[in-house]
């Protein structure tokens, strides 16, 4: 396979923190913006109208609603580094992502090849670059990890190869 771009990185917590509340939760706070003003204007209307079963219902709504949205960002961190962990037996290993004919991702043990078709998506975050091939599956890239090629050229050859952006 002729390699032209190759990434090599060991992650951190920030990346990860990052992708997580940037592009995994996304929906969550989009969702939260909508509906926690909602909860809160009729638990407030139906408080001033006494209607006090329909206040509780809304209340409990909106406390379950922001409890979701400030408890699944740090449980889904948690979750992705026990999984890595797991995966890799404790170790911290490189990821190596290497992009050919396809992307190959490699950590320790872990492999995948991923055609450049099954890209969905883009996003070029403060740390990190990702490229998402489901809804909640992503690879994560290290702008500064380059070992062959660079993160300039890198992006343009990407965005041809995918058609996305």
């Amino acid at each position: 396979m002729n390699i032209q771009f190759e990434n090599r990185y060991y992650s951190d917590e920030l990346m990860i923190s990052e992708y997580v509340h940037k592009i995994l939760c996304k929906r969550i706070y989009i969702m939260g913006a909508v509906v926690a003003p909602i909860a809160l204007i009729m638990t407030g209307i139906t408080l001033i109208r006494q209607d006090y079963i329909l206040t509780a219902v809304f209340g409990v709504c909106l406390f379950i609603l922001i409890f979701t949205i400030l408890i699944t960002p740090p449980m889904t961190i948690r979750q992705m580094q026990e999984y890595d962990r797991k995966l890799n037996n404790g170790k911290k290993n490189e990821a190596i992502i290497q992009f050919g004919e396809k992307i190959s991702i490699s950590q320790g043990t872990f492999f995948l090849t991923i055609e450049y078709s099954q890209i969905l998506k883009t996003y070029e975050l403060r740390n990190s670059f990702v490229l998402t091939f489901t809804k909640n599956s992503g690879i994560i890239i290290d702008p500064n990890g380059f070992t062959i090629g660079d993160f300039s050229d890198f992006k343009e050859f990407i965005s041809r190869k995918c058609n996305v952006l």
